[in-house]
């Protein structure tokens, strides 16, 4: 069952190659025309701003829950974060949330730094975002290695309780062993408990995907921002920015929640594809499936931001952004 899987992933994966390019360039036209329809909003709400400000603010939701459906590195992160992460809805969708808003509030504060503070040009904006653009993919790759890494050590984990059990089995009518946990009997606990220890080591990892994702600013944000600025409704950009940001979190929230549906369904089939075996054997392979898949994603995040480290020169084009 899994080598289909696989299979129906790689084959997937291939006409995805295929199609990406013209998927490239059909966001790269649709942008440009949607980015024009946004400076015309912003024109026209310097002369009638509670009106045309309305639309733009509709308009710019709209955006945001459209622009997240196309190529974008912050689908990636989440989708495969969560596709192979035990992970709850509720944080999933806190994780979605918080990642967009991080996005739209660094592009505010990078293009209010530089315009107020330095006197800034867009040139020099759109530089200053390809360095947290950069930022963001080696953090991409960070995370991919985290995630590597507690998938080995989890899988080496499992062999060597495997291998423990193996040998109390054998050897329970010879020895027994009484087991203290964390506490000494004094009062006080000296060393966090394994479930302490998994539960940081987690919450290290949702600041690392909220970070990857948020420290690389919004593009149509800062797009925004920059026509605002130019018809002096800087404040109107800002809240574009925001409610922006909401229709991404949206779009990202329900992707989201696509994955771990798609995730419950796979592990359920698996469970009654191996009914027939013994229980103890059944969850030994759910586990190492599991740990292999999130070693495919941890690989998947680490090539991810190589690749987005690679195509920074092209500065704030719409491709692989989101």
């Amino acid at each position: 069952m899994l080598s289909v899987l696989a299979i129906a992933l790689l084959f997937g994966a291939y006409q995805l190659w295929l199609a990406w390019p013209s998927m490239v360039l059909k966001s790269i036209e649709w942008q440009r025309a949607v980015n024009n329809q946004l400076a015309d909003l912003l024109y026209d709400a310097k002369e009638n701003p509670l009106v045309s400000g309305g639309y733009l603010a509709g308009f710019s939701f709209l955006y945001g829950t459209l622009h997240a459906l196309g190529p974008g590195h912050g689908k990636v992160i989440v989708t495969t974060y969560l596709a192979t992460q035990p992970t709850k809805v509720k944080t999933s969708l806190m994780l979605t949330l918080v990642s967009a808003i991080c996005q739209a509030l660094v592009a505010v504060a990078l293009v209010s730094v530089l315009l107020w503070g330095f006197n800034a040009s867009m040139r020099e904006v759109s530089s200053q975002a390809v360095k947290f653009m950069t930022m963001s993919s080696a953090l991409v790759s960070v995370l991919g290695v985290m995630i590597c890494w507690r998938a080995i050590k989890r899988f080496r984990q499992s062999v060597a309780k495997q291998e423990k059990t193996a040998c109390s089995y054998h050897h329970d009518h010879h020895h027994h062993h009484h087991d203290h946990g964390t506490e000494c009997g004094c009062g006080h606990r000296h060393m966090a408990s394994p479930e302490e220890v998994d539960n940081a080591k987690t919450l290290r990892e949702y600041v690392g995907v909220i970070m990857s994702i948020g420290l690389r600013p919004c593009t149509g944000a800062i797009m925004v921002l920059l026509f605002a600025n130019m018809v002096g409704l800087y404040w109107m950009g800002v809240v574009s920015a925001l409610v922006m940001s909401l229709g991404t979190a949206l779009t990202t929230s329900a992707l989201a929640l696509l994955t771990l549906s798609g995730k419950c369904i796979v592990h359920r089939y698996l469970q009654q594809g191996n009914g027939q075996s013994g229980e103890s054997e059944s969850n030994t392979g759910l586990l190492w499936a599991g740990y292999s898949l999130q070693l495919f994603g941890g690989v998947l995040l680490i090539l991810l931001g190589l690749l987005l480290a690679s195509s920074q020169s092209t500065g704030l084009s719409p491709v692989l952004l989101g």
